[in-house]
């Protein structure tokens, strides 16, 4: 494949970094389907006739079929993958390979593929491509060892004198922060192969819509429309609701309260496949008739979720041929890739999905993206939301057009006003950090200081307050809490969180060796 003259370029900036001495990094920007890919391609390439060792990770296990398949095809070798989807015999043996008898690196592997995990594979790579490295994914939060691979992977650059090449299209805040202060190698890819444009974004303004139709639908008009459209042509299109069940919460109608889980401070879904009330953190099931904690067994369900969807699609659309992909549907090993290629196969022509269908994936067919209930996830209370939501929307959108003209993603919101829907609306991720940095430096958040979390939990609630409070008054630096979490209790623990800005590692040790914390499990975040 010819590159265009922006991937020609990417190219040749990366190439003359891959033969430098120690650490060298490089942030990738490229917009959607600006061809990010074939340059990791080329790079590879390049990398092993020099006889480099390469280590390509991506955010998710169902992104490593395409991925591998594409690199294997134009690298002509075949390459070891880690996850933790892997069988145990299937883990044991890449890892045998990596490893001689004497604990070494074998050098048979050249390349080695993965997700979060293969960091700390025993491999020493002179070239780490890190793609979609602005994913919350490549962050571990429990158990332990909890790590940032970003930050592993510029360790182990630092270590063995490897070119970390960062690549995606809604880059980290603190990549980019890294990469306008020259500690990266800024390199831009802001056009499409073959001119083909960016897919044109359409707002359905829900509080309008729903005074125009029934409000219980899920799907307004325009977008119901522009689906019967899409598939009469023979083409395809994924439809985004970040939202799993068939409705979202169990009012009791008498006292008002939504029905929680008895061992989390966690509002229960129902799930209408199942028939049951469940609890998205620790999966108890309830029936659904359970009566409220009032003595109450009148209820009604309000808000919607992916099974709702499926259901209204399939009524409106009779010729729609619906795969889902959410948690329910694609627990067990190798469950997510054989749906991802009945759609490519054109078995089915509507992806229905949660957000693992707005990651990274490449369909030629896709000319049609709907986002339902856009505004999820944009009121979380978390100095990270507005990234993550703007991030959502734009790799959700890029999803749409690749191959094709007059593409297009829908978008229903209920906020249409939102600076950040926006900003996403026009594809404009420079004006959306300049917003974003802006306040986080004067807020003092990172990428402008080191944050550290320190979670504490126990049973017993008054314990936990007395140990969270003194930890809270000795720990040296600006503090923040205790504070309860999003989710202030899960399987019978109760949470507090504590935030320390510009602190050590060190510092927390220090403290919480003077403290009597029985009873308290602490858990300590860097990098949060």
């Amino acid at each position: 494949m010819q590159l265009t003259n922006e991937q020609q370029s990417a190219l040749e900036q990366l190439q003359s970094m891959l033969q430098g001495k120690g650490f060298r990094g490089a942030l990738l920007h490229g917009v959607t389907g600006s061809g990010k890919t074939q340059v990791y391609l080329e790079l590879a390439k390049k990398a092993l006739d020099l006889g480099m060792k390469i280590l390509i990770l991506v955010p998710e296990i169902n992104l490593t079929p395409q991925t591998r398949k594409r690199f294997e095809d134009f690298l002509q070798c075949e390459i070891p993958i880690l996850h933790s989807g892997l069988g145990a015999k299937e883990k044991r043996e890449t890892w045998k390979k990596l490893l001689n008898c004497n604990g070494k690196a074998h050098h048979a592997i050249t390349i080695l593929m993965g997700t979060r995990s293969a960091i700390l594979a025993p491999f020493e790579p002179q070239l780490i491509i890190i793609d979609e490295e602005h994913d919350s994914s490549y962050k571990q939060q429990d158990p332990a060892p909890r790590y940032n691979v970003r930050e592993m992977a510029f360790h182990i650059a630092h270590k063995y004198g490897a070119l970390v090449v960062l690549g995606s299209a809604t880059p980290s805040m603190e990549s980019y922060e890294n990469a306008k202060r020259g500690n990266l190698k800024l390199i831009e890819m802001k056009k499409r192969p073959g001119g083909l444009p960016l897919p044109k974004v359409v707002i359905a303004d829900m509080k309008e819509e729903r005074k125009k139709q029934d409000k219980d639908l899920m799907l307004s008009p325009i977008l119901r429309d522009a689906l019967s459209k899409t598939l009469a042509e023979g083409n395809q299109a994924i439809i985004l609701l970040n939202r799993r069940g068939y409705s979202t919460t169990r009012i009791c109608e008498e006292c008002g309260n939504a029905l929680l889980c008895t061992d989390c401070n966690v509002i229960l879904v129902y799930h209408k496949q199942t028939g049951m009330l469940t609890c998205h953190y620790c999966g108890k099931t309830f029936a659904k008739d359970t009566r409220c904690k009032c003595g109450s067994n009148e209820f009604a369900f309000l808000g919607s979720g992916i099974e709702k969807a499926e259901e209204e699609i399939a009524e409106w659309i009779p010729d729609a041929k619906i795969l889902r992909m959410d948690a329910d549907t694609t627990s067990g090993i190798g469950v997510t890739e054989k749906l991802l290629q009945k759609f490519r196969s054109k078995e089915c022509n509507v992806l229905l999905g949660t957000q693992m269908v707005a990651k990274g994936h490449d369909f030629p067919d896709v000319s049609l993206v709907g986002v339902l209930h856009a505004d999820i996830g944009s009121s979380i209370p978390d100095f990270r939301a507005n990234e993550r939501y703007f991030q959502l929307l734009m790799q959700v959108a890029g999803r749409a057009g690749r191959f094709l003209e007059n593409s297009q993603v829908i978008i229903q919101t209920f906020c249409p006003e939102n600076p950040v829907m926006q900003l996403a609306i026009k594809h404009d991720y420079l004006g959306f950090a300049k917003h974003e940095l802006e306040e986080r430096k004067e807020a003092f958040y990172p990428p402008f200081c080191k944050m550290i979390q320190i979670r504490l939990q126990a049973k017993n609630k008054t314990r936990l307050d007395t140990v969270a409070k003194r930890l809270a008054g000795i720990l040296p630096g600006q503090v923040l809490g205790p504070a309860e979490p999003f989710v202030s209790k899960v399987q019978k623990l109760h949470r507090l969180v504590i935030t320390l800005k510009a602190g050590t590692p060190a510092d927390i040790k220090r403290a919480i060796d003077m403290i009597d914390a029985k009873g308290v499990e602490i858990r300590v975040d860097r990098d949060c």
